[in-house]
């Protein structure tokens, strides 16, 4: 397939992919409430004439058979927004398109990787005739929750794939340039809540009560050892606590107090002696405190975001073949964790990051904030990306 032509098949179809993801930002959906968004994806891929299958309540899986025999990529995207209040100016200025729903936005770019990958549907389409092979696209609801990834990959079961490609907007990689770098891309995760017990009572007499906000704060002052004394100082476990509740009043001691966080990690095993000794400092701080805990949530996922390095020089090369090597970039990698990891697991493939970062015209704040926000010229880079990894792989 010509470069060229490519090119402008994929200039022609910027305007649609711009106009999707304006339409998507624009209406939000939360994990497991993505019934519109889903919709007009079905909407653009029964325009096209493709066959589709709904997974779970929301996600989707489309099929695009060549005219001629090969091998089976698969192109992901998710779809899930936030409940984040979006802002009306980015870190410069005002945005150009915002959510219209109050508390609820597309503030980690969701709404981008499905309209790319829509595009990059719109362009195999056209050029369906010359496909060697197959292209399966594949829409995840309810990422950001985690409760997408498991009917989605049942439902895949039935397909021979022989690979998988997403793309993820990046804040922190300059503008219009693109990872596609071999080995861990994205950490592994584990998630929890810990529910402090001990005994309320008036807080005029502490002595009568057994305080689960002192042991609680105590508690997250002692993990700090487990980070300076215990884990392997050549391998990265990140902790983080984003979130406490104890009580409602100011005199009135609570029975429990919990707080939630998550570690990151590449290396599963130290990812896995890391929450064990969290665990242990729990248990024995809130002994010496008279208090228990109780674990009500605890969500492992011991996958990496790794990219297949045959894959990733496939792609590397198919970019520098388009644009040049100065548009690829090398990252660290993101300690962010994705679903993206399963596929990868099955399907050897490429998670590339897009970057979105512009410091001059205030792109670059980072995912999940209010601030969040990208140009939209970028979008036809990750559109051209996906197509061209597809063609490329095809022809191996």
């Amino acid at each position: 397939m010509d470069n060229d032509r490519l090119k402008a098949l994929v200039d022609e179809t910027e305007a649609a992919i711009i106009g999707w993801k304006d339409l998507f930002h624009q209406n939000p959906e939360i994990s497991l409430r993505e019934e519109h968004t889903s919709g007009k994806i079905v909407e653009i891929i029964e325009e096209l004439g493709l066959s589709w299958e709904r997974v779970g309540e929301y996600g989707i899986i489309a099929y695009l058979p060549g005219k001629k025999p090969g091998k089976t990529v698969l192109l992901r995207a998710d779809m899930d927004a936030l409940p984040v209040d979006e802002s009306e100016m980015n870190l410069k200025g005002r945005k150009k398109c915002c959510s219209l729903k109050k508390s609820v936005s597309h503030a980690c770019g969701h709404d981008a990787h499905m309209a790319m990958m829509l595009g990059a549907m719109r362009v195999l389409y056209q050029i369906r005739e010359e496909l060697e092979g197959n292209v399966i696209f594949a829409f995840e609801q309810a990422e950001e929750v985690g409760k997408g990834i498991d009917p989605m990959m049942a439902a895949l079961e039935k397909y021979a794939i022989d690979t998988c490609f997403g793309i993820h907007v990046f804040a922190e990689l300059e503008e219009g340039k693109i990872s596609v770098q071999s080995g861990p891309r994205m950490a592994a995760l584990t998630a929890f809540t810990v529910k402090v017990i001990g005994k309320g009572g008036h807080a005029s007499r502490p002595d009568l009560t057994v305080n689960p906000l002192m042991c609680a704060a105590n508690i997250l002052v002692n993990l700090n050892t487990i980070w300076s004394q215990e884990l392997d100082s050549t391998k990265v476990v990140t902790l983080g606590i984003a979130m406490m509740h104890c009580g409602e009043k100011g005199n009135v001691v609570a029975d429990f107090a919990e707080f939630s966080g998550s570690l990151r990690y590449t290396d599963v095993e130290e990812g896995k002696k890391a929450f064990q000794a969290v665990q242990r400092v729990c248990e024995h701080v809130a002994k010496a405190n008279r208090c228990s805990v109780e674990y009500p949530k605890i969500f492992e996922s011991p996958h990496l975001v790794f990219n297949d390095s045959r894959c990733s020089k496939i792609a590397e090369d198919g970019i520098a073949e388009i644009w040049g090597r100065d548009h690829l970039a090398k990252c660290p990698v993101w300690f962010a964790s994705e679903s993206m990891s399963l596929y990868q697991e099955k399907y050897p493939g490429v998670f590339a990051f897009l970057g979105i970062k512009n410091e001059e015209e205030g792109y670059g704040a980072a995912h999940h904030t209010k601030e969040f926000d990208m140009k939209e010229s970028v979008l036809k880079y990750g559109t051209l990306s996906a197509v061209k990894y597809t063609l490329d792989f095809l022809k191996q």
